[in-house]
């Protein structure tokens, strides 16, 4: 019978991957989409996102992902792929998605302490920008650890825009901001609004 608790090896192990992980990626350990994960049981974590009849095969699933990612520098095949393909998998499976896409946007991330703040008026509007690197943004998007369909669609738009963005997170919250040259900033501003109003009223 597979044990409805992660060892403590697995654990750890996988807390040292998510370490690395949003570390090449400068996001923060303290990030509202990541904290819980380095400081909880993750045997609670994955009980509040799978029902039981899902939560066992899931369990012993992360452990097989574990053992072959520890096997995954060895010169033999593995059926889960590089290390880089079971990481993606842990990620996956650890409901992590925002963090398994990163790498695949053109972004940069920014811990939200280090960004000085303005406001500024459009179209009658306030509007919240910041500065980094000597460039400018407007906020488009503010989302917390969930992630909806509407972040995600406003995710896939700036990817397939090629357009480049910044993401500050604090622990409280992650920020999407789009460089206020940009001609398709208050477009998204828009889009953004929309989804807003959309989930009010759902």
């Amino acid at each position: 019978m597979v044990s409805l608790q992660l060892s403590p090896y697995t654990q750890y192990y996988v807390r040292r991957l998510l370490r690395q992980y949003v570390s090449l990626l400068n996001y923060p350990p303290t990030g509202v989409g990541i904290c819980a994960y380095l400081q909880q049981d993750l045997n609670h974590l994955l009980a509040n996102i799978y029902p039981q009849p899902q939560l066992r095969a899931k369990l012993h699933e992360l452990e097989l992902l574990v053992q072959h990612h520890q096997l995954s520098d060895t010169d033999a095949m593995q059926p889960h792929g590089t290390p880089s393909d079971i990481e993606q998998k842990i990620l996956w499976l650890l409901d992590l998605r925002f963090l398994a896409l990163l790498p695949a946007m053109s972004l940069s991330v920014v811990p939200e302490d280090d960004t000085p703040r303005f406001h500024f008026m459009l179209k009658g509007n306030m509007h919240e920008g910041l500065r980094h690197a000597d460039d400018l943004y407007g906020k488009v998007l503010e989302f917390g650890a969930e992630h909806n369909l509407p972040t995600y669609s406003l995710l896939l738009t700036l990817i397939n825009q090629q357009q480049a963005f910044l993401l500050t997170v604090s622990e409280q919250r992650h920020v999407i901001w789009v460089d206020l040259r940009s001609p398709s900033y208050y477009r998204l501003v828009e889009q953004s609004n929309q989804f807003e109003e959309f989930q009010k009223t759902a």
